[in-house]
């Protein structure tokens, strides 16, 4: 997959730019940022499906029980 890349600049704090440095090394620090940026900005939705615990038909009650 063939992505297009934009040419920017961005301004970085020194213990930041020095730590990417350091983690990614010199030549591969925007490759860092993008997988960084990519995974802040771009988060699995949290969904509520299938977070119920599973029941059986043994908890069900016929509606006469409740008369």
């Amino acid at each position: 997959m063939m992505t297009e890349y934009v040419r920017t600049t961005i301004k970085l704090r020194e213990d930041v730019y020095q730590t990417l440095k350091k983690e990614a090394g010199a030549k591969n620090i925007s490759e860092k940022i993008n997988e960084i940026l990519i995974k802040m900005l771009f988060k699995d939705k949290k969904s509520l499906f299938g977070t119920m615990p599973k029941t059986d038909l043994s908890d069900l009650r016929d509606h006469e029980d409740r008369l």
